[in-house]
């Protein structure tokens, strides 16, 4: 069963996923450019609060300086 700090690891996780493969050069322009596009919708920290704050299913014990970091961090 996946606890609601996994499910909100997960949703930062890849929203750092696709900072990585946006920015990295070797990958193809079109993967590149896909990844890009997906940030332009991605959640912000704000929203992803916002969305906890009204789903117990992401709320409970999530450490919003860990996403803070991993989504603000150096792989923006």
């Amino acid at each position: 069963m996946t606890t609601p700090a996994e499910r909100m690891r997960n949703l930062v996780q890849a929203g750092a996923f696709l900072k990585e493969v946006r920015a990295n050069e070797a990958l193809p322009t079109q993967l590149r450019e896909e990844a890009d596009r997906l940030l332009r919708h991605y959640p912000t920290v704000v929203e992803l609060q916002m969305l906890a704050s009204d789903c117990s299913m992401l709320a409970a014990e999530t450490d919003w300086d860990w996403v803070r970091n991993s989504l603000c961090g150096a792989h923006t």
